[in-house]
C-alpha cells in the first residue's frame, strides 16, 4: 500500500487499526468500564459552553426587548395602524 496517496482522515484510519469511532466508544464501554453507564458517562467531557444561564439583568434586558419588539409589531400589523 502507498501511504503518499492517502489523505488525512483515511491515514487517522488506518492509524487506529480500522477502528471506527463507534467502535471504539463500544470498546470502552463494554471493556473498559465493564458496562457501568455511570462510570462511562462521566468519562466523557462534555460541552457545556452553550448551556451559560443569563444574570437577572441579562433575562431583564432580552424580556424588555422582545416586549419592544412585539409592540412594534402589533402597532404596524394593527387595523388602525393609519391613526397611531
Amino acid at each position: 500500500m502507498d501511504y503518499e496517496d492517502i489523505d488525512e482522515l483515511e491515514a487517522d484510519v488506518y492509524s487506529k487499526n480500522f477502528k471506527t469511532p463507534q467502535q471504539v466508544q463500544s470498546y470502552l464501554f463494554n471493556e473498559v468500564y465493564k458496562r457501568n453507564h455511570t462510570l462511562y458517562l462521566n468519562s466523557i467531557e462534555w460541552d457545556t459552553s452553550w448551556l451559560k444561564h443569563d444574570t437577572p439583568q441579562e433575562a431583564e434586558e432580552k424580556r424588555r426587548i422582545i416586549n419592544e419588539r412585539k409592540q412594534q409589531i402589533e402597532m404596524e400589523n394593527s387595523p388602525f395602524a393609519k391613526w397611531f
